[in-house]
């Protein structure tokens, strides 16, 4: 525990730190280097193999008007239409 956090020495966690509290920085700090490790093997394959990540999708944030009304039609009435436009 004491390579994750400086402070953790024995004598310290057991003066002023609950058993509770000692298992929530212990499962916090395996997850951490578990993330950590995972990362590192990804960069090192992409090192030495040239593996590509996967490419992440282009996510909009811009409604695509078109494939909705292609969709829905007008089916759904919104406040500002009259005659049924979406």
């Amino acid at each position: 525990m004491g390579s994750m956090y400086a402070w953790a020495t024995p004598t310290h966690m057991l003066d002023y730190m609950t058993l509770i509290e000692i298992y929530m920085y212990h499962d916090h700090g395996i997850e951490f280097e578990k993330d950590k490790a995972n990362i590192l093997v990804s960069r090192i394959a992409v090192g030495l193999f040239g593996a590509e990540e996967p490419k992440k999708k282009n996510v909009s944030t811009t409604p695509d008007l078109a494939a909705f009304h292609k969709r829905y039609g007008d089916r759904i009435k919104t406040p500002n239409s009259e005659k049924g436009d979406v």
